[in-house]
């Protein structure tokens, strides 16, 4: 009995497996008829996607320059200022972690990119300055590719 059930599942499944002919398939020519509103709706949603994406920053690890560790606020605020005017294409970041006031610098994918404005930031500031780990903000450019986003914010 067990022989005639498997010897009739085998016939079943080799016969299953010719059911399709490639020669008398009728859906290889397969025409659709769309309403050309849905290819005007599908480019406003790419365009809107696209801005939407464009506008977002997105944060992905990095380096920054650390300038200042202080508990003094003044003092850290005057070097933001002071590091505002002397590099306005670097955004500058004023952090508190109690009770220290830190001033980082810069959003770097690389520890030599940083290194490059720390050289410069070490004329002004010769001792204190160094390379910290942090998350840095990304915008994306309209190729795809991540760019650094260099808008300063305010304390």
């Amino acid at each position: 009995m067990k022989r005639i059930c498997i010897c009739a599942i085998a016939f079943f499944i080799a016969s299953g497996a010719f059911a399709q002919d490639p020669e008398n398939d009728s859906l290889q020519h397969v025409s659709v008829n769309s309403d050309p509103r849905v290819n005007a709706l599908v480019k406003k949603n790419r365009e809107v996607n696209e801005v939407a994406y464009l506008t977002t920053i997105k944060n992905m690890s990095g380096f920054r320059l650390q300038v200042i560790n202080t508990n003094d606020r003044k003092k850290a605020l005057s070097v933001k200022t002071r590091m505002l005017s002397d590099f306005p294409e670097e955004k500058t970041y004023f952090i508190y972690h109690s009770p220290y006031f830190k001033i980082q610098m810069g959003n770097f994918r690389t520890r030599e990119d940083a290194e490059e404005l720390m050289e410069k930031v070490k004329k002004i500031y010769p001792s204190g300055v160094f390379i910290v780990p942090a998350k840095i903000q990304m915008k994306p450019s309209k190729d795809g590719e991540l760019i650094l986003d260099v808008v300063s914010d305010r304390p």
